[in-house]
């Protein structure tokens, strides 16, 4: 294992799932190597991650893709081995300072098995970037915004409210930029509710980037959530009753890769 220098930074790619909404697809390669704009939407997160500059990051694969990572990782971590094979010369692949290891998902199926087996995996750093693998955010830089911030404990990436939108998302209450609650994928009745409890204005949609502290990487640890299903919103939701957790709201559209169509756009 690497030791730590002090301007690394560490990041998980949440990525232990099926992707079985888009099935005809995921059977063969795993959703986030799906294309958007002429591209894999992996090049397109380590394009995001490595805007951090100095990045030791893992990205976590569900253990039915093993065969497929071995491949993968050489691709990613060289990514002209083509091109000199092939005899091409497109613009520099290369990405400076980013150092990337796949492994696969230990534990039951969850984004919080995945954030907490990279966390082991990179020896516990202070803090740690988390990236769903399923969403993108076209020109937001969202990882980037999370690391300018500084250190400001655990943050959360959201968007602004939409009712329409809400029973696909964990819904944030927040006071000014903290979150003091959240309501998972609430149905059209429940999310009425919020508004005429909260006001829109204090409602927020969790989206699929992170930055978590130490203290929030602890309290995962020892976390048990209720009815056995590891959701990090819902331990989001457990750990801001008692600590701070930041908000950062964009004004940006997603690209879901989970959403079934042929192509992402």
């Amino acid at each position: 294992m690497e030791s730590f220098t002090r301007n690394q930074n560490f990041a998980v790619i949440a990525a232990g799932g099926l992707g079985t909404r888009r099935a005809e697809w995921s059977r063969f390669i795993p959703k986030e190597y799906f294309p958007v704009r002429g591209k894999p939407g992996i090049a397109l997160l380590l394009e995001e991650i490595a805007e951090l500059g100095n990045v030791h990051a893992v990205m976590v694969h569900h253990p039915y893709y093993s065969q497929f990572a071995t491949w993968a990782s050489r691709v990613l971590n060289a990514p002209d081995t083509y091109d000199r094979l092939a005899g091409t010369a497109p613009r520099p692949q290369s990405r400076p300072g980013v150092s990337l290891e796949l492994i696969p998902q230990r534990g039951p199926y969850g984004d919080i098995t995945s954030v907490l087996n990279a966390d082991d995996h990179l020896g516990r750093p202070t803090d740690l970037f988390v990236l769903y693998s399923d969403n993108l955010y076209p020109r937001a830089h969202p990882t980037a915004s999370l690391h300018d911030l500084g250190d400001v404990g655990t943050v959360v990436f959201a968007r602004p409210y939409s009712r329409d939108e809400a029973a696909h998302r964990g819904v944030l209450v927040c006071d000014g930029d903290h979150a003091i609650g959240l309501v998972e994928k609430p149905d059209g009745p429940t999310a009425r509710g919020l508004e005429a409890r909260y006001g829109p204005d204090n409602l927020a949609l969790l989206e699929g980037r992170a930055r978590v502290g130490r203290s929030f990487l602890d309290f995962l640890h020892s976390y048990r959530p209720p009815g056995g299903e590891p959701k990090l919103s819902l331990a989001l939701a457990a750990y801001a009753r008692t600590a701070p957790v930041r908000v950062l709201r964009a004004n940006t559209p997603v690209t879901d890769l989970g959403t079934p169509r042929p192509e992402a756009s």
